[in-house]
């Protein structure tokens, strides 16, 4: 009876536009956005950078941005990807180290690709980035409201910040950490969205790259000015594959929407099990992670995106923070490459390393429907079983959008086993946070994930 009302709430419907995502402030700023004359861009947009502000251990303007979305009229989606290649030193440095390079620290750090992803993003939108920016810089400047999720994982991440802040640092500080409900205010990442607004994808090449460069160097690490000198942004037709439910939709290579697509390909998602997964990812499955976070917004015009913006695993990425900006640097670099001399996937200079981001899409009653969630390697496992029971489900889209993002996860754990909510797992309780979204004729529908955080709001 509870998940039955947590179904209908989950799920919302409006006439004008529709957004989902990991932040109940940021599904309120993409909200207004639509109301203020914006597209599915704008929104999507307006919420993410607010969601850098409101979920800084999981996603920043340092991180990346994968994202997959339908513009009004197009015959299938677009998959983009913005991540940032290896830089020009890690491939030597590694070698020197004997292909030991931990998972964080300042060997670990990406090369950001999200200004460059979020500024192409926001081309696609009627309003100009000083808009979409200016509610992120004003909570930045009023305070976050630290929610339960975000003390976990300032608890967790207590170690690794400390690591490189012996000082401590405004999301450890050193007094005492933050209550949950308190607010917190981050006036320096509202510095950095007014250098974002000033500069877009060239973020990095004024002073808050400059600062970067020195906090990774000055830790022992080889980022350089030109390894931050641009991130191509790539754009393609996504790749499809046929399953017994329809065709699927997912971002490219080299996210995991081509470990999803191999997994569903000519079956039907919910007959997908624990073997099929523990077979296809090749390796010991880590916890999920809660390093990224998810948007997805719909336009009365047909407009659909949904965009995974993350600062990789497990929280706060490599566990350094820009000095004077609290910019938290992602690990993408560490998590993603595979540290053996000769592999496919080593750091090779410019070699963009593989990610568990991806998000994917379908056609139903008459329109796009988009999803995705974090979880690093638990990404594939939860959107297969989301997808198994919306392409299973025969009510109409928006009830089937409600009961998948409720619906009883399983995860597999490192030893490949399988843990299932209401067993090893308390109910409700994986770290799930999938966002939906659908344009169909004459409304939009939106749901998010009632497990933490998420929200969903129609106009």
């Amino acid at each position: 009876m509870m998940l039955d009302a947590l179904a209908r709430r989950a799920v919302t419907v409006g006439a004008a536009g529709a957004i989902a995502t990991g932040s109940r402030t940021a599904a309120a700023v993409g909200a207004q956005a639509l109301l203020d004359g914006g597209n599915a861009f704008d929104a999507a947009v307006a919420a993410a950078l607010a969601e850098t502000v409101a979920l800084p251990s999981k996603c920043g303007l340092a991180g990346d941005v994968v994202a997959l979305y339908v513009p009004a009229g197009a015959a299938e989606p677009l998959s983009l990807i913005a991540v940032g290649g290896a830089a020009a030193g890690l491939y030597e440095a590694a070698a020197a180290r004997r292909w030991d390079v931990p998972a964080t620290g300042p060997l670990s750090v990406g090369v950001p690709g999200a200004p460059a992803g979020y500024a192409r993003l926001a081309a696609m939108g009627n309003m100009p980035l000083s808009r979409l920016a200016a509610p992120a810089m004003a909570l930045a400047q009023r305070g976050v409201w630290w929610s339960p999720m975000n003390v976990l994982l300032e608890r967790e991440s207590h170690e690794l910040l400390r690591t490189y802040q012996p000082g401590g640092c405004v999301y450890s500080p050193c007094a005492a950490p933050h209550a949950e409900g308190a607010l917190v205010p981050l006036p320096a990442l509202r510095d950095v969205l007014h250098e974002f607004v000033a500069r877009g994808a060239g973020l990095f090449a004024g002073p808050v790259g400059t600062a970067l460069v020195d906090k990774v160097r000055r830790h022992g690490g080889i980022l350089t000015d030109d390894d931050l000198g641009g991130v191509e942004v790539v754009e393609q037709p996504a790749h499809r594959v046929e399953t017994l439910a329809g065709t699927l939709w997912a971002t490219n290579a080299p996210t995991f929407g081509t470990t999803l697509s191999q997994l569903v390909s000519g079956r039907q998602p919910r007959d997908v099990g624990v073997g099929d997964l523990r077979d296809t990812l090749h390796r010991s499955v880590a916890v999920a992670s809660e390093g990224t976070s998810t948007v997805a917004a719909a336009d009365a015009e047909g407009n659909t995106v949904v965009i995974v913006h993350s600062l990789s695993f497990p929280q706060y990425g490599s566990g350094l923070v820009v000095d004077g900006y609290d910019l938290v640097l992602s690990n993408r670099a560490g998590r993603g490459f595979v540290f053996i001399p000769g592999h496919p996937d080593s750091p090779v200079p410019g070699r963009r390393p593989p990610t568990t981001l991806h998000a994917w899409g379908v056609r139903r009653d008459g329109g796009w429907l988009l999803g995705a969630t974090p979880g690093g390697l638990q990404q594939v496992p939860w959107n297969v079983q989301v997808l198994g029971h919306l392409l299973g489900d025969g009510a109409p889209t928006t009830v089937a959008m409600g009961r998948a993002v409720c619906a009883s996860r399983w995860e597999l754990a490192p030893d490949g086993d399988e843990r299932r909510e209401g067993r090893e797992i308390d109910a409700l309780g994986a770290r799930s946070s999938h966002t939906l979204v659908h344009a169909g004729p004459g409304r939009c529908a939106a749901a998010a994930d009632p497990r933490w955080d998420g929200a969903a709001v129609a106009v």
